[in-house]
């Protein structure tokens, strides 16, 4: 792997060289390494003031390198963007590659019925709202058309990024991956409609009109047929390969179908979204190649999103005016609106009404590169389509984050304790722990109090929790059970109060027992509650409690009766919690 970087790397380098040589205008030369390195030293020094400040570290590192950029420092040649594009490619294929292996064929059952309706109602809102707007404020039909086209697309990398981040888990997480797929792919293939419509409009359609849409088929369809060659190598070559080979084969795989898709002129994007579909469902080990690909894709993603603001400029933004301003209300009334509406009439709950649409306006890599290709096919029409999406990037990458984080948390599916990485909140207050901490252990002072003593159970918990219904059959609890990430399972009356709880392991019995399907309900499967948590507890008593039971997660009920479930705690959240508190010395 290390050889394969240094290639990478000293490939790189030699065709920095080239382009500067080129570079009349150049008075010193910028060798391609140093450039990396200030990218990811600075970088690096941005996710520490990241956990400082409490920003998601996708927005420190696009800030990094906005410092770096033309905005401010402008330290980072031109031509070292056009270097380091293979890095930032590859980057954005791995995170569509792992998007793609969020959906497996049952899932995509199972969350079609509630993603495509608040899909469609986001895809139609922000479609006809930019269109029409931006009509309205004085760019050309086709302009406005394309712009309402690249509206819909959502930056995976980032949104992904700050989910992942999070640990975040709930509806409104799992639809954000599902949305941010859908509008992605709808977007690709919308553009290459709204295009050779534009073109057979204007006249300026090459060939026929068959011709023309036999092109875009043959785009189209051997994005799909190379996505699913890769998919399909990728699974039967990690069955019969060791798992320590597989960093090679995925990076290999990855970098192989990658430049064939830039060689044969096919939507990459679209590519790697049908690898992952394919890998997901053709292969047995599916987490442990996310795993292997995270060990790289962490590397990958700094240099991606840092290389990405030093490409931003805020001047592109002064320029983009009251259009640009325009765009960037519409496109935001248009998600948020568009979710909202058709949440509330297929009676999704309320933190999906609320929160689904401001987790969805980051947008950058998929915009730019659509734009980028209108701009290359037609610069006159679509050059001020380009500066538009350039310039207001620069506002949904600062803020898409911030609101994606946001949502997550005030959607309860994010506990509060997960958006306290340090216990200081400043450089000298940080210098001033240690030297307490070493005082403490020298017996001259008391050690500060921990975390677990100082924290309520309603800031490590999870809102988003539901429940079986006491009533279910056996096939309605397996199939809550296939679907949870937890091995304790709640019981609920009509009145959402806890009246027992599953087990996994005392499932095993049920499951043998062919009569299991018609005579078992979720109450005879369920013992009482014996352990409880309320809301306003320390968070000692979620400690103390589960060093007495095996389970994995408790649930906590309101204070007053009857005593409804409102979240849960797990195990894994404390343990993180309380790894946290001995990092940093205060336990």
């Amino acid at each position: 792997m290390i050889d394969t970087i240094g290639t990478l790397l000293l490939g790189a380098a030699d065709a920095s060289a080239v382009a500067s040589e080129s570079h009349s205008g150049s008075i010193e030369m910028v060798h391609i390494a140093t450039t990396l390195g200030m990218l990811l030293t600075a970088s690096l020094l941005a996710g520490l003031a990241s956990e400082f400040l409490r920003l998601p570290k996708v927005t420190a590192y696009l800030i990094a390198g906005l410092l770096l950029g033309p905005s401010f420092g402008d330290v980072i040649p031109h031509e070292h963007h056009l270097v380091l594009e293979p890095l930032t490619k590859l980057a954005m294929a791995l995170v569509l590659f792992y998007l793609g292996t969020l959906f497996p064929f049952d899932q995509i059952r199972r969350i079609s019925r509630r993603a495509i309706p608040l899909s469609f109602g986001e895809l139609v809102f922000t479609v006809i709202l930019v269109t029409v707007g931006t009509y309205l404020l004085g760019m050309s039909a086709a302009q406005a058309a394309l712009l309402g086209t690249l509206a819909i697309a959502t930056a995976p990398a980032t949104t992904m990024f700050v989910l992942r981040e999070t640990n975040a888990e709930g509806p409104v997480t799992s639809l954000t991956g599902t949305l941010v797929t859908l509008n992605n792919l709808v977007a690709v293939i919308a553009f290459e409609l709204v295009w050779l419509a534009i073109e057979v409009a204007g006249g300026h359609a090459s060939g026929s009109i068959g011709e023309t849409v036999s092109l875009l088929v043959r785009s189209l369809g051997g994005a799909f047929l190379l996505g699913l060659v890769g998919g399909l190598v990728i699974s039967y070559a990690c069955e019969i390969m060791h798992t320590r080979r597989w960093l090679v084969l995925l990076v290999g795989a990855s970098a192989l179908m990658l430049g064939l898709s830039e060689s044969w002129e096919l939507p990459y994007m679209l590519v790697f979204l049908v690898v992952g579909l394919v890998v997901v469902n053709s292969s047995s080990g599916t987490q442990k190649i996310t795993a292997q690909m995270d060990s790289i894709g962490g590397l990958l993603t700094v240099v991606f999103f840092s290389v990405h603001g030093s490409e931003l400029d805020l001047n592109l933004l002064m320029d983009v005016g009251m259009i640009g301003a325009g765009y960037v209300v519409l496109r935001s009334v248009g998600k948020i609106a568009g979710i909202w509406f058709m949440a509330s009439r297929t009676g999704s709950p309320v933190e999906v009404r609320t929160w689904l649409g401001p987790a969805m306006l980051a947008q950058a890599g998929v915009a730019i590169s659509l734009a980028a290709t209108a701009t290359s096919r037609n610069p006159e029409m679509a050059g001020e389509v380009q500066t538009i999406i350039l310039g207001t990037v620069v506002v949904f990458e600062i803020l898409g984050p911030l609101l994606t984080r946001a949502a997550v948390l005030r959607s309860g599916e994010m506990p509060i304790a997960n958006s306290i990485h340090h216990t200081f909140g400043t450089p000298l207050g940080a210098l001033r722990n240690v030297f307490t901490r070493l005082a403490g252990s020298a017996g001259l002072l008391s050690k500060k109090q921990a975390l677990s003593e100082r924290m309520r159970v309603e800031q490590v918990m999870r809102r988003s929790v539901e429940g079986i219904a006491e009533s279910a059959d056996f096939n309605e609890v397996v199939h809550f059970v296939e679907h949870s990430h937890d091995n304790t399972f709640p019981v609920l009356d009509d009145k959402k109060c806890v009246v027992g709880l599953i087990r996994f392991d005392l499932l095993n019995q049920a499951f043998f027992d062919p009569h299991s399907d018609h005579l078992v309900r979720a109450g005879d499967l369920a013992t009482p509650p014996e352990v409880l948590l309320h809301p306003g507890q320390p968070v000692r008593d979620a400690v103390e409690l589960f060093r007495q039971t095996t389970d994995d997660c408790v649930p906590v009920v309101t204070d007053e009766p009857p005593h409804r479930l409102v979240a849960t705690v797990r195990r894994s959240d404390l343990t993180s919690l309380l790894i946290r508190d001995r990092k940093a010395g205060l336990s």
